[in-house]
């Protein structure tokens, strides 16, 4: 559906598209840092999920704009990420 990959940005817009949302309103959680990399390149806000192929340092190198080492502290900071 997308004539690129990773760390390319299409997958991300054909997803805010579908979505019909704001690019400011979308938020990648990634676990790589092509995540991070496609992320910046649409525009879309995103932060890291360490799940062991990505150190920490790594994600915010690529552009995460947090990282979280579990998905329960991930979930607490969305309003603080400017997400309920």
């Amino acid at each position: 559906m997308v004539a690129e990959v990773k760390p390319e940005p299409d997958l991300f817009l054909l997803c805010q598209q579908k979505l019909k949302a704001k690019r400011a309103d979308c938020l990648v959680v990634g676990d790589a840092v092509w995540d991070s990399h496609a992320a910046g390149r649409s525009g879309i806000m995103s932060v890291g999920l360490v799940s062991g192929g990505f150190g920490e340092q790594e994600l915010y190198n690529a552009g995460a704009m947090r990282v979280y080492r579990d998905t329960a502290p991930l979930h607490e900071a969305m309003d603080e990420l400017g997400f309920e």
